[in-house]
């Protein structure tokens, strides 16, 4: 029984060894047909000086592959990599925009081409443009405090840019980076330029033909000092200036320390006081020495006029009205005397005069020493200040003292 098997084993050792005997003779002398895919084989770009003399470049694609199937004898396939394969497309003669480019592959004699994949690559070409960009500064830090920063001077103010017309389009501006930490004097530099976007990205594949730039920054001092008005002509007799107010009544200026030295306060330029009358808010403008200017240039300066008018007003009154001081106890004034009148007429301002009732003068007549009999007796007026009695009609009264 174990011969049997160890027998069975040998013939199937045997039967195997001549399988393999024969597969090698079919491979190494009959060949048979083969197919081989290559799936990355890689794009060679042709002519691209023919595309730059057109002042074109290649925007996408920036690398492209293909797939290629070739056929032919087993072992001359086998002998073929992706480097034996040659895959071109020709960038002669196309312009501005998306273009489809066919694709041309060769390989090696002894194998041929059964299929390739894209035929055509879709390249967008961009022309190469030059254009000028303005320089800005943008500054870094903070200053010294009191002092601010006047209008950069950059040289040049400008830079031209090239590269393909779609990246160019990209660039919002140049920026010149100044660092002003601390600074209390000019700045004056040479600081490197930076190319960016509306976002503030960095646009990649455009050159600068200046890459750098000179930046002057005056640097100035801050004060603040009171604001003066001045006018001109002069009211109509009846109006009187109540109060003014200047909103601010002080005022940041800048300049340079030698200039701001002799500056105390800031004068605003003459003012017509009569068209105030009417217009109680207007602004106005200051007279800026040389050398000086405001630190916020758009800060309104109101002037607020209160203008009054002098008015007059006549209040009647009789004697009952009169305050009557030092009657002698032994002594009445005559009963007919109390209806006798008398006219006050006061003026002042108008704020004042309307407001006024007959209560707030006060009458008073003083007999003193006055004995039985008629007697001349003045009538003394009393009123707030701000207030003139202009008429007091008459100025005395006749009365008559008689003992109880």
């Amino acid at each position: 029984m174990g011969k049997e098997k160890n027998n069975d084993l040998t013939l199937k050792i045997f039967a195997l060894i001549i399988a393999i005997i024969l597969w090698s003779y079919v491979m190494s002398e009959v060949n048979p047909p083969f197919e081989n895919e290559f799936k990355n084989v890689n794009v060679e770009y042709i002519n691209e000086a023919a595309l730059e003399r057109q002042g074109l470049v290649v925007m996408e694609p920036q690398k492209a592959t293909i797939r290629v199937t070739i056929s032919g004898r087993r072992s001359e396939v086998l002998k073929v990599s992706e480097k034996d394969i040659i895959a071109q497309v020709d960038l002669s003669g196309y312009s501005e925009g998306e273009q489809k480019v066919p694709v041309y592959v060769q390989v090696p004699d002894d194998v041929k081409i059964v299929d390739y994949s894209p035929k055509e690559i879709l390249f967008r070409f961009d022309k190469i443009i030059r254009k000028s960009s303005p320089v800005v500064v943008e500054t870094q830090g903070k200053l010294a405090q009191g002092y601010v920063l006047a209008t950069p001077e950059i040289k040049p103010e400008s830079i031209y840019i090239q590269g393909p017309r779609t990246w160019v389009n990209l660039v919002a501006k140049a920026i010149a980076y100044v660092d002003v930490s601390n600074k209390a004097e000019d700045i004056n530099t040479t600081v490197a330029v930076k190319i960016v976007d509306d976002e503030g990205n960095d646009v990649r594949g455009v050159t600068m033909e200046q890459s750098v730039v000179d930046v002057f920054i005056p640097v100035y001092q801050v004060k603040k000092v009171p604001i003066e008005l001045q006018t001109e002509n002069q009211l109509p007799d009846n109006y009187e200036i109540v109060e003014i107010n200047i909103n601010p009544s002080t005022i940041e200026i800048k300049g340079r320390k030698e200039d701001l030295a002799k500056v105390n306060l800031i004068k605003t330029k003459p003012i017509d006081i009569n068209a105030l009358i009417d217009n109680r808010n207007i602004p106005v403008e200051l007279e800026l020495p040389e050398g000086v200017s405001l630190l916020r240039p758009d800060e309104k300066v109101i002037i607020t006029l209160n203008v009054d008018e002098k008015i007059s007003r006549t209040f009647g009154y009789t004697l009952e009205d009169v305050d009557i001081v030092n009657l002698d106890s032994n002594l009445i004034i005559d009963e007919n005397d109390f209806n006798k009148t008398i006219m006050v007429t006061v003026e002042g301002m108008s704020s004042k005069i309307n407001s006024l009732n007959k209560e707030d003068i006060d009458l008073t007549m003083d007999l003193k020493d006055l004995d039985e009999g008629t007697h001349r007796v003045n009538v003394d007026v009393s009123v707030e200040e701000g207030i003139t009695v202009v008429t007091l009609v008459p100025e005395g009264l006749n009365i008559t003292l008689i003992k109880e």
